[in-house]
């Protein structure tokens, strides 16, 4: 059983898009979670509709391990499905392919470069840092979860070779921002129903 809090420990690439709607794409690499080592891929809506107000919201996640599956959807409502992550490279710059059911996800380049800063979730803004994801347990309503982030974040680049079962139009579009966390600690708490 792997029942909220989780603590987890690994690197990441994120991009952050204004259009064709404002989101972002996540890699993460995780080293250590209570299900063990996984990696992911993700779509996240910023500012969708919830009982809360306009929250962030994971409305597309592919994971390698059954394990983060599972406890994904039943601990927070995150939709996971279960894909094949193939890592060409290195841990700082490559390529990972991803596929679902037999067929193509998500195509990423990411590579990580200048020096590596502190990072802490604690100043940004609550609501900007509460997932509202509607409940995925056979129970109506929504969890809302206050994620908290530390760790070292510097400039990167991660490209959308091809994502259009992720999130359609995104290899035509360049992201406003985007960062690597090379090492990085998160926390997902028990969720607070909404």
């Amino acid at each position: 059983m792997a029942p909220p809090p989780w603590h987890l420990r690994g690197r990441a690439w994120m991009a952050v898009y204004a259009r064709p709607q404002p989101g972002a794409v996540l890699l993460v690499r995780y080293s250590h979670s209570p299900v063990g080592p996984y990696d992911e891929v993700m779509w996240v809506a910023l500012g969708a509709p919830s009982p809360a107000g306009p929250r962030p919201q994971v409305t597309r996640i592919a994971v390698s391990t059954p394990q983060s599956v599972t406890w994904g959807r039943a601990n927070w409502g995150i939709p996971k499905t279960l894909a094949r992550f193939e890592w060409l490279g290195t841990p700082e710059r490559g390529q990972v392919r991803i596929q679902e059911e037999g067929r193509p996800l998500a195509h990423l380049a990411f590579q990580g470069f200048g020096p590596a800063l502190p990072v802490s979730a604690v100043p940004v803004p609550a609501p900007w840092r509460t997932l509202a994801q509607p409940r995925l347990d056979g129970e109506n309503g929504w969890w809302l979860t206050r994620v908290g982030l530390t760790g070292r974040v510097q400039p990167a680049r991660l490209s959308v070779v091809d994502a259009g079962a992720l999130r359609l139009g995104l290899d035509r579009v360049r992201p406003l921002v985007t960062v690597a966390v090379p090492s990085g600690h998160l926390h997902f708490p028990v969720p607070t129903p909404a």
